[in-house]
């Protein structure tokens, strides 16, 4: 999927596909911001956002159907890389108030197949996705092991080791 070039450069948090980027290349408003809009479109749908890269090289949301609702609340966590277009979805369960909110992130084995996505909702966000130009990481692309010597720049808010693709398309500095 990805060359060993293509892979320091994502470690090194360099962008690989032309309109992406962190510095000046506005990835996130061009390339993440419409397809939250567009999630936020679906019936009910509603997008919180988590990172939107100032302190990372990729975007994520929680986004569910339940739009109104609050408390714990399953949905799925996306991760939009700023670098390339590729994502990742999982699902997990938020705790979410007009007030408070509490999410947990997602680890390289949470990654869902495509064909597993349960709901119209689920299925529509990730035809979103795709639409939106990003391809969506399969579970063995996400925990494919990095080659010796490519080593992500920052830290991931993950377990470790990071060790795998998902950790150098959605790490995390400060």
């Amino acid at each position: 999927m990805l060359n060993h070039d293509d892979l320091l450069k994502l470690a090194e948090w360099k962008p690989i596909s032309p309109g992406f980027g962190r510095n000046g290349e506005n990835a996130y408003e061009v390339k993440v911001k419409p397809v939250f809009h567009e999630i936020e479109k679906l019936e009910k749908g509603e997008v919180r956002v988590i990172t939107d890269g100032g302190l990372s090289n990729y975007a994520s949301a929680f986004v569910h159907n339940r739009r109104g609702d609050s408390g714990n609340i399953e949905g799925l966590y996306i991760y939009l890389s700023l670098l390339a277009p590729l994502a990742a979805i999982g699902r997990e369960t938020a705790y979410v108030t007009d007030k408070a909110r509490a999410y947990s992130m997602i680890e390289p084995s949470d990654v869902l197949e495509l064909n597993n996505l349960r709901t119209e909702f689920e299925k529509s966000v990730g035809d979103l996705i795709e639409a939106k130009g990003f391809k969506i990481l399969s579970p063995s692309e996400a925990t494919t092991k990095l080659p010796s010597g490519v080593v992500p720049y920052e830290y991931c808010l993950n377990n470790e080791p990071w060790d795998r693709l998902f950790h150098v398309l959605f790490s995390d500095t400060d």
